[in-house]
């Protein structure tokens, strides 16, 4: 979710408000992988099933569509579930884009996309040309399946300056401070998440401007899904060539 103002480290939308929003940024190293994600099991989708997606207001071969489709099927080699994409405003999952022409994303974790099926359960940005386009489709998706933020991972250790970030939440209008720790600080560490070890370069992670922590700690986005993600994704979702 995005506007023309200063960087922060979430960018939220208007938008359903159960839908957790997120901050895409500009960025687009690609680092070492080799760490993992968070999961949180009781809303992952059932194994083995197809999981249909209707985007509202297209036609499915349309670009737009086409474009969801390419960045979301990065996931599927990973993964032991099948998207079926159609038209319409009824599905498992259901996507409308982002208001205003924003660049950003959000969406429903995993199976709580079923809650109030007269509502869209992700929202996408409006412009698929962008090059932040694939990135951000890729991270909602995370999501849909089920993953956390990694930066929220406990031993991610971000020394984040909370002051100057509610700063930037109340200057955009957006979030409260409630919702800004929900998406930004350390989940606890309980058996309703699955931790692997941290991942800063899974594309589940955020931005981190150092202007939003004590100054020597930042960390860019990754447009990729890293060995990490494919770990967390093998084990959320086995194929049979996974243990």
């Amino acid at each position: 979710m995005i506007n023309n103002l200063p960087p922060i480290p979430f960018y939220p939308r208007q938008c359903e408000p159960s839908i957790a929003p997120d901050r895409l940024a500009t960025h687009t190293q690609s680092l070492s992988r080799s760490r993992r994600n968070i999961g949180e099991p009781d809303k992952y989708w059932p194994q083995h099933s197809t999981l249909k997606i209707a985007l509202y207001d297209y036609e499915i071969d349309d670009e737009y569509v086409q474009a969801v489709i390419k960045a979301a099927s990065h996931w599927l080699p990973h993964i032991n579930l099948k998207f079926e994409f159609v038209t319409g405003d009824e599905g498992d999952v259901r996507i409308s884009q982002n208001l205003a022409g924003d660049v950003g994303g959000s969406s429903k974790l995993g199976t709580d996309a079923k809650e109030k099926p007269w509502y869209p359960s992700m929202y996408l940005p409006r412009n698929h040309a962008d090059p932040r386009f694939e990135y951000v489709v890729m991270h909602e998706f995370g999501h849909m399946l089920g993953a956390h933020h990694a930066h929220q991972h406990p031993e991610a250790h971000i020394p984040w300056d909370i002051k100057k970030i509610a700063e930037s939440y109340k200057l955009t209008g957006y979030m409260n401070e409630q919702d800004m720790k929900k998406n930004l600080l350390p989940l606890p560490r309980t058996s309703t998440y699955d931790f692997l070890p941290y991942d800063p370069d899974s594309v589940m992670h955020h931005e981190v401007e150092p202007s939003m922590t004590d100054g020597n700690w930042g960390q860019s986005e990754s447009w990729e899904i890293s060995d990490g993600d494919i770990a967390w994704a093998h084990k959320a979702y086995p194929t049979p060539e996974q243990p």
